[in-house]
């Protein structure tokens, strides 16, 4: 059609245009030439618009068809728990036993837990538009909560674990971290699309259940966290057979809006925002007491960045963390007391963070500040051993990686080394996983 138009304009010139060379007054083909250079840009508008109602739909498929799709995104919590299994077992095995606090339900945990899955359902009550339609969600949930119950206890009755408190051989896995997994994940599949601050929100929920059962002596590092991926990925099947089942006509489709491409070429420009961290601290563990030694176990730790972007790749960042080191007494066979070492890491950074597709970015930063510890006192047979509070001053470098998820949040990971002025523990590791909402 553009040929045609183009060659009738062509002709159109070759003859009209000799007429009004041998005329002295104006012709009325000027005027056609006018009506066909807008038919011709009129027709281009509307190919244009084509393209992009394509590519739109086309982006809406794909978002339909990942939605349907089996994730693995609970996959690293597992692989980190049972990393950590392997290399804490001596930890793990030693026979120290720490307080009990509680019973081994603590159903008050069990309450912190559910927020994001009874968030959830308060959402879809008042009438708040969900990713799944009512038949979808309860099917979904059903399956995921069973899978998560039932991979659980089939993993206590075959793994003989004992909790911190020896109160019973059921540590491995986290029951109440699986199970607040699962309810996060709920809550970001079906109103993640609202905000940023939805996800992250059910998520550090979770991480505070997950901080709950180990300050309360109920479960080791490596049972919260292969918790944490039975919970992700047991709701991620459930969500995977439902569809199977019932298929896309019982979700509400995920269209492409405004907002997710300004999210995305912002977190190119400059990816200021507020990020939340939780992850594993590593490092120096043992404090020696001559005749006696105290070591900590792989701790959890977790805590908040915020990052500004005064140039598109430099950033000032403020670092906070908060650890909590599980440690115990050994004296060749004989048993005391555990307890716990919490660390506070308050610290400023220069970032350099570099774009290198769209969506993506990696970055390095080097950072400074202090180190608060709260120590604890620990028995021995013949005098007691005190690790002190103190504060002193650190220095670190860190390594990082981030992309925008479907939710208009940045997700990812951290690799920083700090250097403490301590005579306890002074070279530590932390890996983090990073969920970040942009500005």
């Amino acid at each position: 059609m553009l040929l045609v138009l183009r060659t009738l304009t062509v002709i159109f010139s070759f003859f009209l245009i000799p007429l009004s060379l041998s005329s002295q007054t104006e012709l009325p083909d000027s005027a056609f030439l006018t009506e066909i250079d807008s038919l011709i840009a009129e027709y281009d508008r509307r190919q244009n618009e084509e393209k992009v109602v394509q590519v739109i739909n086309d982006y809406n498929r794909q978002m339909l068809k990942r939605e349907m799709s089996f994730r693995t995104d609970g996959a690293y919590h597992l692989v980190r728990g049972l990393t950590l299994s392997w290399t804490d077992h001596h930890f793990i095995a030693h026979k120290a036993q720490f307080p009990s606090k509680g019973d081994a339900c603590n159903w008050p945990d069990y309450g912190v837990a559910s927020v994001p899955l009874v968030a959830n359902w308060i959402l879809k009550a008042s009438g708040v538009e969900s990713r799944s339609k009512v038949q979808r969600m309860l099917t979904a949930n059903a399956m995921a909560l069973a899978f998560s119950f039932g991979t659980t206890q089939l993993l206590r009755g075959v793994i003989d674990e004992s909790r911190p408190d020896r109160s019973n051989p059921n540590s491995f896995p986290s029951g109440h971290t699986s199970f607040a997994f699962v309810a996060a994940s709920i809550l970001s599949r079906e109103y993640g699309y609202l905000s940023p601050w939805v996800t992250v929100g059910g998520y550090t929920t979770a991480t505070a259940t997950q901080l709950l059962r180990i300050g309360h002596n109920k479960h080791w590092i490596n049972d919260i966290y292969v918790g944490a991926g039975i919970g992700v990925m047991s709701t991620n099947l459930g969500y995977f057979l439902t569809d199977k089942i019932l298929g896309e006509k019982a979700i509400n489709s995920p269209a492409l809006r405004r907002k997710d491409l300004d999210r995305v070429l912002q977190f190119n420009e400059r990816a200021s925002g507020f990020s939340f961290m939780s992850g594993t601290e590593v490092g120096d563990r043992t404090i020696h007491f001559g005749d006696a030694t105290v070591k900590t176990g792989a701790s959890f730790s977790s805590g908040a960045d915020l990052s500004w972007f005064f140039k598109p790749q430099f950033a000032l960042e403020l670092m906070t963390r908060m650890v909590d080191a599980q440690a115990k007494v050994f004296d060749g066979d004989k048993v005391y007391p555990g307890g716990h070492i919490n660390l506070y890491h308050f610290d400023l950074a220069g970032k350099y963070s570099m774009p290198f597709v769209l969506g993506k970015r990696f970055s390095s930063r080097v950072f400074l500040g202090a180190r608060v510890m709260d120590g604890d006192t620990f028995l021995h047979s013949t005098h007691t051993l005190q690790i002190p509070n103190e504060t002193k001053f650190e220095f670190g470098m860190g390594l990082g990686y981030e992309h925008i998820d479907k939710d208009n949040y940045a997700v990812g990971f951290a690799f920083d080394y700090y250097h403490t002025f301590s005579d306890y523990m002074k070279n530590r590791y932390g890996i983090s996983t990073v969920w970040k909402i942009l500005f």
